[in-house]
């Protein structure tokens, strides 16, 4: 093959390598802020409310995972390390609009933050914009369109490669995470050897994320045979309107339903954005603190370890590592920053810690 063009190719596959690891940073953004909001959470109230919170974040790991499988189908690697992972407060900066996420109690902002995540492309913002530090910017007006142009970067790419008589993707998956090392939920990984998985992997987190052909629901009961499921920005949006949809409603409008029971009062004073200097005051907060973000940084160890020939290790590292976060976060919330002011509790600040050992 000339070397003009192998050049060409390899610059192109490049620039796709740099946008999966920020999708796959994107997708680990969101983690943070929904899990906060769901631990912050009195333990049996708001159950549908935190069921739905719930659904979401487990969703959001799946899409780390399909992007990472699109990632070393091309022969990329997948980082998630100490120099991947976000700091809060960091905004998103999409085209046309931008705003800050926090790691906060749930509310009603926290709830309509959700929702500016997941906006579907034809809606309009859901306020005015906001400058905040640590940006990342996303190519695109939402989710789904910066999604949509990893897809068409990757079908140009795969037809230059193809008039070339090369192979743009990999037709090994031991690298990646399919059905056989997965949890049980909405949607499916899928293993990716060519356009149409990667394009059908892409999708799912497109249709998840903010509804399939411009519809309230993901798609999963036709892909999957699943039954149906709101997507995301709907999720949310039941729980800020404290109503729940109906199947014949307007995407583009409230939902008109049932209504939900939402209590913002039942929730623990949670400081927003904490980091671990935050509990000087409270040494049994402080270790706490330290011993979560162990636990979630080797759950991202383990992540990285399932994308780099070792698969068998991703069901342990969400499934005990949700495990040993959640008590620990739940009892975080419980105790006051400052002994003497109990109107202001801890949370998990979500910080790089050096796990102790592997699991």
């Amino acid at each position: 093959m000339d070397q003009q063009i192998t050049n060409q190719i390899n610059q192109q596959k490049q620039a796709i390598f740099e946008k999966l690891q920020k999708a796959i940073q994107l997708e680990l953004s969101t983690l943070p802020p929904y899990l906060t909001a769901y631990f912050s959470i009195h333990e049996n109230t708001n159950k549908e409310a935190a069921n739905l919170i719930r659904s979401v974040f487990m969703e959001e790991m799946l899409h780390l995972c399909l992007a990472g499988n699109v990632m070393v189908s091309i022969g990329g690697q997948v980082k998630l390390g100490k120099d991947n992972i976000p700091s809060y407060p960091c905004a998103l900066e999409f085209k046309g609009r931008e705003f800050e996420i926090d790691l906060a109690k749930f509310s009603a902002d926290s709830i309509q933050t959700f929702r500016r995540i997941e906006l579907p492309d034809d809606m309009p913002p859901l306020d005015k914009n906001t400058k905040a530090t640590n940006e990342m910017k996303i190519g695109g007006y939402s989710i789904g369109e910066f999604y949509q142009s990893i897809i068409s970067d990757l079908t140009e790419l795969d037809k230059t490669c193809r008039q070339n008589g090369e192979s743009l993707f990999s037709s090994d998956t031991s690298n990646q995470i399919t059905e056989t090392y997965f949890w049980r939920g909405g949607g499916k990984p899928i293993g990716v050897i060519d356009i149409t998985t990667a394009t059908t992997a892409l999708e799912q987190i497109i249709d998840q994320g903010e509804g399939a052909a411009a519809t309230l629901y993901d798609g999963d009961a036709d892909e999957y045979g699943q039954a149906p499921d709101l997507a995301h920005f709907f999720k949310f949006s039941e729980i800020y309107y404290q109503r729940h949809y109906q199947a014949d409603d307007n995407p583009l409008l409230p939902p008109t339903g049932d209504s939900m029971a939402v209590d913002f009062t039942a929730v623990y004073p949670v400081k927003a954005n904490c980091k671990q200097s935050d509990f000087e005051l409270n040494s049994d907060l402080a270790a706490l603190n330290y011993q979560f973000n162990q636990n979630y940084s080797l759950m991202l160890q383990q992540i990285e370890e399932a994308f780099s020939g070792n698969p068998r290790v991703l069901y342990n590292a969400i499934m005990n590592g949700m495990h040993d976060l959640t008590p620990i976060a739940r009892t975080m919330a419980k105790m006051p920053i400052d002994p003497s002011n109990p109107n202001l509790t801890g949370g998990p600040s979500f910080e790089w810690a050096e796990p102790i050992l592997a699991k």
